[in-house]
């Protein structure tokens, strides 16, 4: 899923001009909060003030100005000894990945920022754009303290040459140590419809299409289903293939090989071919997705982010009823994997951020960043101020009544601005606790296991009560090793996948519109493998596996 930053050659000068007045503007007028202008200023500290530049994504509210943000700014001034000077550049979720990818290949970066989703930063550390971070390791601490007791900690964030460009996103666990499963993506179903018309929540492929097929007799304009983030990640997980190069239980391997990887753009193809798949899967944004849904366009979504659905039903407020379950089975391969987040130790989560290597002051951000992993601010950050939104009962937080007793709790958390809330994520947003999202969960509307339950999806007694990570959802990818690229192995890669991947990402929608035949499948394989050394990278990567189960 990395994919190669484009060199600035590639850029037109327009779009670096578009680049420099959006991010100079955001940066000078999204909510430049201060110690000072936040009126978080400490009568204790003194000194030069801490000064640095931050790009951070945002949920179409300004962080910089909630009572969180404004206690995490005291807190800081107080633990630091000196005043904050934060030049916020705020830029909506929507457009974050693709405004970030600008800002990198133009070398027009703020001090710290959050890397695009899933990114590859192994260019940007060969060409000096972020710093290794290990030279500020004594500055770092609490981060320190963390990764040892995440298993394989040092080896998921260091590079094989002992490098650390990247700090990792934290969260405290919210489950028992070995019960409890986490699933952060999920299938989606209107179970009113579904309900109104005597149709069976489908537990596999052959289940999904025939309820497909029913829905577009009954709703013959619409296309009953949909997917999210544009992929096909249910129908890889049923055919146990990945799209990418992935652990297989023994070995890495290249999904795009595999049996599977074909038969679910064939399963995909028939959908679409029999309109019963959307045709804009590949454009949808959230917001269309959730438009769609709420007007009655789309009635099943292969793939869906886990409490969506109840938010979806709770603002429709008119009896259509958003329920969620497993991706369903092939039986060809046995249980479908799902998408398998641990909630049970310790870890690390998907956000990457970085220090530009221009920053003047590396050593003073570095320590800045590592008091985010410090538990005092995580906990005012993610619950808040003791007594007024959270209490200690039996040595624990627990969100106040308020919270509790609130339709829709997210939106209570709106009015202070903390983590645990609908759309803020105060301070650096790196490291949360868990727990909280789970103490007052919303309600979610759910089927598992054969049984229809409005529960929070992290407080169902059937998820909770699988064993962990021993259980057949669970895909082989979960226990992969943890390996390491040394830069030159990571450039390696990069190199030869990142056209193979463009291509692929072309072809496949091809193949499931029908523009492409499966009568030359062959010739699309032959053409991957005459891309590049595909071998050569998949030689590396287990390389690395064996290395890390030595």
């Amino acid at each position: 899923m990395s994919r190669k930053t484009k060199s600035l050659g590639l850029l037109s000068a327009a779009a670096i001009l578009a680049l420099s007045i959006t991010g100079c503007n955001n940066s000078n007028n999204n909510a430049q909060a201060t110690g000072s202008a936040s009126g978080s200023a400490s009568s204790s500290t003194g000194g030069t003030p801490l000064s640095f530049s931050v790009t951070v994504s945002s949920n179409g509210v300004d962080n910089s100005q909630s009572m969180i943000q404004k206690e995490w700014l005291k807190l800081m001034e107080q633990k630091l000894g000196r005043k904050i000077d934060i030049k916020w550049n705020y830029i909506p979720t929507s457009d974050y990945d693709q405004k970030v990818k600008l800002m990198i290949a133009s070398d027009d970066l703020t001090d710290f920022f959050i890397t695009p989703l899933f990114y590859d930063t192994s260019d940007m550390a060969k060409n000096g754009q972020i710093i290794d971070l290990m030279k500020y390791k004594d500055d770092m601490p609490n981060y320190m303290n963390y990764l040892s007791q995440v298993k394989n900690g040092m080896t998921n964030v260091t590079n094989a040459d002992g490098q650390m460009f990247v700090f990792r996103e934290t969260s405290n666990p919210r489950f028992e140590k070995d019960k409890g499963m986490l699933i952060q993506n999920v299938s989606a179903y209107r179970y009113d419809l579904f309900q109104k018309n005597n149709l069976k929540i489908p537990t596999t492929l052959d289940e999904l299409y025939d309820a497909g097929k029913k829905l577009k007799q009954l709703y013959p304009s619409e296309y009953p289903i949909n997917t999210r983030w544009h992929d096909l990640r249910s129908l890889f997980n049923a055919n146990h293939v990945a799209a990418d190069v992935y652990w297989d239980g023994s070995k890495y391997v290249y999904g795009i090989f595999e049996d599977g990887y074909k038969e679910a753009l064939q399963f995909a193809n028939k959908l679409y071919a029999e309109k019963l798949l959307d045709p804009e899967y590949l454009t949808d944004t959230d917001d269309t997705l959730k438009q769609k849904a709420l007007n009655g366009k789309n009635f099943i979504w292969m793939a869906q982010w886990f409490t969506d659905p109840a938010n979806y039903t709770r603002e429709a407020n008119d009896g259509k009823v958003f329920a969620v379950t497993l991706y369903p089975n092939n039986p060809k391969y046995g249980t479908s994997w799902q998408n398998v987040t641990n909630g049970n130790t310790p870890d690390l989560g998907w956000g990457q951020y970085s220090i530009s290597s221009k920053a003047k002051n590396p050593e003073d951000i570095v320590k800045f960043v590592d008091l985010q992993y410090d538990p005092e601010v995580i906990r005012l950050l993610t619950w808040g101020i003791e007594g007024t939104t959270y209490k200690i009962v039996d040595g624990a937080p627990t969100f106040n009544d308020e919270f509790k007793t609130a339709d829709d709790p997210w939106t209570v958390g709106d009015k202070y601005g903390i983590r645990a809330s609908r759309h803020y994520n105060p301070g650096l947003q790196i490291s949360s606790d868990s727990k909280a999202f789970v103490d007052f969960a919303a309600t979610d509307y759910t089927y598992f296991d054969g049984k229809y339950e409005e529960t929070p999806i992290e407080k169902s007694a059937y998820l909770r009560s699988l064993p962990m990570p021993d259980n057949e959802f669970v895909p082989s990818t979960y226990t992969a090793p943890a390996i390491q690229f040394t830069q030159d192995e990571s450039q390696q890669i990069s190199e030869i996948m990142t056209p193979i991947k463009t291509y692929i990402q072309t072809e496949e929608s091809k193949f499931v519109a029908g523009k492409a035949s499966f009568d030359d499948w062959s010739k699309f394989i032959n053409k991957v493998k005459g891309m590049g050394d595909i071998d050569k990278v998949l030689k590396i990567y287990n390389d690395a596996a064996q290395r890390a189960q030595q």
